[in-house]
């Protein structure tokens, strides 16, 4: 996130006009996992270092088609029974994008306690248990 707010993230379900995605300049190909107005969580067989500038390019119908980005993490998402890796690519957006769903906001999100407090909704106590 560059200007360190918040921005809900919402699974690659909800993106129809992405039919895949690149990752340039290695030509690499990703699966999208979920997306927000400043960055992507995307798997590839792509090990990408932290810091790597990357753009990404989008296939089908999806504005902008193509972002600047850089990866702020990488990690190792699954292990194939052949021995080859998969990661997680978690890449922060150059510049914020619209991003035009509607969809609820994650529980987990900061204030959504205090929005549905104000909406009279019942809010579950939290509880440290350790």
């Amino acid at each position: 996130m560059m200007d360190g707010s918040y921005a809900r993230r919402y699974p690659a379900s909800l993106f129809p006009g992405i039919h895949a995605v690149r990752l340039m300049p290695l030509g690499a190909s990703a699966t999208l996992v979920n997306m927000s107005a400043t960055g992507i969580l995307v798997e590839s067989e792509a090990r990408l270092a932290p810091g790597a500038p990357v753009r990404i390019d989008f296939e089908g119908t999806f504005s902008p088609s193509s972002i600047e980005s850089r990866v702020t993490r990488s990690e190792v998402a699954r292990i194939h029974p052949d021995g080859s890796l998969r990661f997680h690519l978690g890449l922060a957006f150059g510049d914020r994008i619209a991003l035009s769903i509607d969809a609820p906001a994650p529980a987990d999100a900061p204030g959504a306690a205090a929005s549905a407090a104000a909406s009279g909704a019942q809010v579950p106590a939290l509880r440290n248990r350790w």
